[in-house]
């Protein structure tokens, strides 16, 4: 299999664009328009190791405005992304955000680190502008750091982890041992709270059996050898390894452990995040019973108009035949902007908040929701794993699990700590 992937020149080139076709839920608007586009600001990774999650995204981003600008526009306007390298680090997130803003882009979208949302969240009221994030998923986001100019299109780490551990109950009941292996960062700890507090609510309900929680093990961004980490989990009572390392540091991290027998030891890795970026670069040395979460399968998602034109755009795009679930999220954020400047008949602040608030619309992954109370999106939590054949790649997907969102998150609490059940 040949994979082709877009420069961040392009990336980073105008970008205007968008052919949401018939068929996939838009038509051009009729009312009456300014002149000129309308602007997107996409604020993104797009440099170091988290480009493997921005680049896609923003690959989304632009399919989805040229699909929308090939069906007519918006109130008559096209759409244009202007993309921004927050290089995954809420300074520079900021001074990237100040920049768009300076240019007159008041809606943003991006912002995948828990760190850079919340870096650019006290900007977005006194400048009168909007953030729609596409994969942060620390709990604190819609709760104890909640903005009213703040929006979540992706699940958080109560829906996520909770739900990641209901399908280990329901999958792998004999394994009752757990610990943990995450960066020492908010977003890394809140995910383990939801995992751990998941695995003592569904193991004894579907399970019928208790679980013994074992101390994680912390990492830091970026780091290049984790055999002392990988020492200490193999030391570890457990036969369960729930995995928060992402990108880069996931591949290093389990490249690394595979010379230790990591994957002997563990009966199953429950990864919290990085979709096929694991398997990709592990090849035929992919490790087995490694469940891992996903924004978006494509996979599941191909009897949605929207779903199959996003994936037949994306692999006609740039030649790779396995989105990760972060193209999704870029499209379905470009998607809600859409919907909402369309229903508000305005690309003013404070109307797409009151539009954006309980809007219910279609994307690749079927119909969305934003909370009107904590701007959380409800959403499919989904989930795939991976088997062993005999092609050039060495592994394919074998198994996949969608959970309705409705069924798995928590009551909207904004302003307020998030509050777990059995943790």
């Amino acid at each position: 299999m040949i994979f082709m992937r877009t420069t961040r020149r392009q990336l980073l080139a105008g970008i205007a664009g968008s052919t949401l076709l018939l068929g996939t839920g838009f038509r051009p608007i009729d009312a009456a328009a300014e002149e000129g586009p309308i602007r997107l600001g996409f604020i993104g990774p797009l440099s170091g190791a988290q480009e493997i999650f921005g680049a896609p995204m923003l690959t989304g981003a632009q399919i989805a405005a040229e699909q929308i600008n090939a069906a007519g526009g918006i109130n008559g306007r096209k759409l244009e992304i202007v993309a921004r390298d927050d290089k995954a680090a809420g300074p520079e997130a900021v001074k990237q955000a100040q920049g768009l803003i300076g240019e007159g882009v008041h809606l943003m979208f991006g912002a995948i680190q828990t760190a850079v949302a919340l870096a650019i969240g006290p900007l977005l009221g006194p400048n009168h502008a909007v953030l729609i994030s596409c994969a942060a998923i620390a709990d604190s986001l819609t709760h104890e750091s909640f903005v009213p100019n703040y929006f979540r299109i992706s699940d958080n780490s109560y829906m996520r982890y909770r739900a990641l551990a209901r399908v280990m109950a329901e999958k792998f009941p004999d394994v009752t041992k757990w610990t943990g292996i995450f960066p020492d960062a908010a977003y890394g700890h809140q995910s383990w709270d939801g995992f751990v507090d998941g695995l003592k609510e569904y193991y004894p309900a579907i399970a019928k059996k208790d679980v013994e929680i074992y101390d994680p093990v912390l990492t830091k961004f970026g780091a290049t050898d984790f055999k002392p980490q990988i020492t200490a989990l193999m030391r570890s009572p457990a036969d369960g390894l729930f995995n928060n390392t992402n990108g880069a540091d996931a591949v290093t991290l389990l490249a690394q452990a595979a010379n230790f027998g990591l994957d002997r030891k563990f009966k199953v890795i429950a990864d919290g995040a990085n979709e096929f970026n694991v398997p990709k670069a592990l090849g035929k040395r992919m490790i087995p019973n490694f469940w891992t979460a996903m924004h978006w399968y494509y996979g599941g998602y191909q009897d949605t108009p929207i779903g199959r034109k996003l994936y037949e755009d994306y692999v006609a795009k740039t030649g790779d035949k396995l989105p990760i679930g972060y193209v999704e999220q870029g499209h379905a954020a470009v998607l809600a902007y859409a919907e909402a400047i369309k229903k508000a008949g305005s690309t003013d602040a404070a109307a797409l908040v009151n539009a954006l608030e309980g809007m219910t619309f279609d994307t690749a992954k079927g119909k969305r929701t934003f909370r009107k109370e904590d701007h959380q999106a409800i959403l499919d939590v989904n989930f795939i794993t991976f088997g062993s054949d005999d092609t050039e790649q060495g592994w394919a997907v074998t198994d996949f699990v969608r959970i309705p969102g409705q069924e798995v998150i928590e009551p909207a609490n904004p302003g307020k700590p998030i509050e777990f059940k059995f943790k």
